[in-house]
């Protein structure tokens, strides 16, 4: 049974993930070899594919690969579009929906290498093209040879035409694109991937403008002009009247109706009316907030606490998050942060917590810093510059599954908290049955991360304990560098229920699953993480391992690096 079992998740692990690389890999390798086989087998291409030979068909049958791709690339990027998702098919399937949206950004990383990939090859297919062009030049069908002659520049070509000055900028684009979306420089340089990720702007219109010169011309008198008659000479020709019925007439040449652009300027329309949608909203007096509170937190943070100045009309769910704009920092930047704290019945506002982590965070912290400093020089008075920000939001993220779930493991590093933290307080608040049982896993480097959200850990341990269900809510925090005991008591003295819940190093992964397949054996089990990829990787290898002893673990994990 067990070998059953193994053999069950391994099975099920594959196809989850790999059965959409599959499926778009499939479908991009049909949709490659019916261009290729027209464009090889179709007469009305027969004399370019002479001067061309199979470069013709590669560099065509990328084409449609490219246009569909340049369709469907937006689409993950469109939060709007996730929304409409989330709102209309949310009752119809939410795990699938909450898979989709936990595999949104691997949807745009995918669609984008397979971009690249194919750009490239259809690049490499063109520059033998430009050779084949001026190699294999023909006087008696120059009306289809983009070359001059035969001893025409491949340079010449390949930067001073429009086709070929419009493919190298496409091709540069993507690959600064490519380049400084990398990790490392998303986090590092965070304003360069931004502004580099909008050349995607530059390779649409160099996209559009690219086929306008027309280099490929089909046939169009096949009928009065049969392949292979450019082998026939005149003599063999007018002593045949047969032959002289095929090929009577001189082939003649023009470029094809253009329809692939319709396939990218989708994907762009929708991407424009989503950008056009959000920035209406996000300027809207529906979404127009004022700021309540802002201060510097121990530990590199800020708590900020804004309210809508109108009785929202979208509800915050607990799990959400919503995209922040200062204007007093950069006019551009949207950066993406998990509501910690939900607006109430009698008030009107709700609450972030923002760890400093890049140059966008650490420039609001300054001026936060900055403001406190001059609050206290002054004696109190509020400074007459003030921070405002606008929203953009909420959006659903797979947190806000949460309260789905009967029983969740929920694993935090640092400020991978926040998206249980508007959990615990809806748990304070309330009386809801689920989640039924919850363990909780936070990491934090430094001690003063924990002083951010004990108070609620701490209350919502004590409202359990009073309700006789201390089980209903397992905590185990690690304090993973630098551990100083005299620090710890000096902190949390006053709250034993913390102080003893707070261990030396990062937690032993096989002790914590082991503890819930003994709790729960062949029941489901909820794991949720938030925070870096390292983490996240760890936990998934751990789910799938401790599936294959008896326990139904369902992994979902959030981040937006």
């Amino acid at each position: 049974m067990e070998r059953v079992n193994k053999i069950y998740h391994s099975s099920r692990n594959f196809m989850f993930k790999y059965i959409i690389a599959f499926l778009w890999t499939s479908l991009n390798f049909v949709i490659f070899c019916k261009a290729f086989n027209n464009y090889h087998y179709d007469a009305e291409y027969y004399y370019l594919s002479k001067i061309l030979g199979n470069g013709l068909c590669v560099s065509r049958g990328t084409a449609p690969v490219l246009n569909v791709t340049m369709a469907l690339i937006t689409l993950p990027t469109c939060k709007s579009f996730n929304l409409l998702l989330h709102k209309s098919f949310g009752r119809w399937s939410m795990r699938f929906l909450i898979y989709y949206l936990q595999r949104v950004k691997v949807l745009h990383l995918i669609l984008g290498y397979s971009l690249l990939i194919v750009a490239t090859i259809h690049s490499v297919a063109h520059f033998v093209n430009i050779i084949n062009f001026i190699s294999n030049y023909d006087e008696r069908y120059r009306e289809i040879n983009w070359a001059s002659g035969p001893d025409d520049n491949i340079l010449r070509l390949l930067f001073a035409t429009p086709t070929g000055f419009s493919g190298c900028i496409m091709m540069l684009a993507l690959l600064a694109i490519a380049y400084l979306a990398r990790r490392s420089n998303r986090d590092r340089f965070y304003n360069t991937f931004l502004t580099s990720h909008h050349l995607f702007l530059v390779f649409y219109g160099m996209m559009f403008y690219h086929p306008l010169s027309n280099i490929i011309k089909h046939q169009t008198n096949v009928d009065k002009h049969k392949i292979m008659c450019d082998l026939v000479d005149n003599n063999t020709l007018y002593s045949n009247d047969d032959l002289l019925v095929l090929c009577g007439e001189p082939p003649q040449f023009a470029p094809a109706i253009k329809r692939g652009w319709i396939w990218p300027f989708m994907g762009l329309s929708i991407y424009v009316i989503d950008a056009s949608f959000r920035y209406l909203t996000s300027h809207s007096e529906n979404l127009r907030v004022s700021t309540v509170q802002v201060y510097a937190m121990a530990g590199h943070a800020v708590h900020l606490r804004l309210q809508f100045q109108k009785q929202s009309i979208s509800k915050i769910l607990p799990g959400q998050y919503l995209l922040l704009q200062c204007p007093l920092i950069s006019t551009l930047e949207w950066h993406p942060f998990t509501i910690t704290e939900l607006p109430g019945e009698e008030k009107n506002d709700f609450a972030l917590t923002i760890r400093v982590r890049g140059d966008w965070t650490e420039e609001l912290y300054n001026i936060v810093v900055q403001r406190e400093q001059c609050r206290r020089t002054i004696g109190g008075v509020e400074p007459i510059r003030r921070i405002e920000f606008l929203l953009d939001g909420p959006y659903p993220s797979v947190m806000s599954n949460m309260l789905d779930c009967k029983r969740i493991l929920f694993i935090g590093a640092g400020i991978g908290i926040t998206p249980f933290v508007t959990i615990m307080r809806l748990l304070i608040r309330t009386n809801v049955d689920r989640p039924a049982r919850v363990h909780l896993v936070w990491v934090a480097r430094s001690l003063e991360t924990f002083l951010w959200f004990t108070d609620e850990i701490s209350r919502l341990q004590e409202k359990f304990w009073s309700q006789n269900k201390p089980d209903r809510f397992l905590v185990k925090l690690y304090w993973s560098q630098n551990y100083d005991e005299h620090l710890l008591a000096e902190c949390f003295g006053d709250m034993p229920s913390i102080k003893s819940r707070i261990h030396r190093g990062r937690p032993n992964w096989n002790e914590v699953f082991m503890d819930l397949i003994t709790l729960y054996p062949k029941k489901s089990v909820s794991v949720f993480s938030c925070g870096p990829k390292e983490l996240t990787k760890e936990i998934r290898a751990k789910c799938k391992e401790y599936n294959k002893h008896g326990c139904n673990l369902s992994y979902f994990h959030e981040g937006f690096g």
